[in-house]
């Protein structure tokens, strides 16, 4: 079994300011989150400590840390293990995601300035109309950016962590996702926007769930296409 995926920038190992185990584990949640180190893919100490040229400690720390955030198994006497994405834990995000969404729009039109909601203009346009064009990382931006503005700092953090949870299923479903056209869910976006900014509360959750809804549909639909192919 092969760990090395890429060889580490000497950026991130070297990078003043973050301790060594800091930049270990954010470089490997990376990994697991990109499915660069893909679900069920079993990763041992000692690879990834000469990976990243360092001691097994760090790594070590790193893996632990993962484990509590549900990203890795850990496999008596023999290493670890990627956790896998199930259809079924996909399903609960989604519904755990709708409800933080709801919440968030509900925070926004009451809470945010008028300043934070004219920065949601930068979302009505995405310049390159593919997937492989950053469609993901924009996708990603304007959720992360909408539960920030929401006021509310840790339904902010919870919301991240579960949108970065989440990519995970987007990155193994992501080549049937190609086949839409991201146009449609700017679009979506934009209603979402339109209702923010016009401060219309009941019309803003019920866009946001539709929008949530959709995505987990299309998400669900692919994995399962994926499943079913391996």
């Amino acid at each position: 079994m092969d760990t090395t995926v890429d060889p580490v920038p000497a950026s991130v190992v070297d990078a003043p300011g973050t301790l060594l185990r800091e930049k270990v584990y954010h470089q490997l949640r990376a990994d697991m989150i990109s499915c660069r180190l893909p679900p069920g893919l079993e990763i041992r100490e000692n690879e990834l400590a000469a990976r990243f040229g360092v001691s097994k400690s760090p790594v070590r720390d790193a893996l632990m840390r993962l484990e509590r955030e549900g990203l890795v198994i850990t496999l008596p006497r023999q290493g670890y293990r990627v956790s896998p994405v199930s259809l079924a834990d996909v399903q609960d995000m989604f519904h755990l995601r709708e409800a933080l969404e709801r919440a968030c729009m509900e925070r926004i039109v009451r809470r945010a300035s008028d300043a934070q909601l004219a920065e949601l203009d930068r979302f009505r346009r995405f310049e390159t109309p593919a997937w492989d064009g950053g469609f993901v990382a924009y996708n990603r931006e304007f959720h992360h950016t909408l539960s920030r503005i929401a006021g509310n700092a840790r339904m902010h953090t919870q919301l991240a962590d579960l949108i970065d949870q989440m990519e995970r299923a987007v990155q193994l479903s992501v080549s049937s996702l190609k086949k839409d056209d991201p146009q449609s869910l700017v679009d979506e976006h934009c209603r979402i926007v339109d209702a923010l900014q016009a401060r219309q509360l009941a019309r803003a959750q019920r866009l946001a769930s539709e929008h949530v809804t959709a995505a987990g549909k299309r998400v669900m639909r692919a994995m399962s296409r994926v499943v079913i192919a391996g």
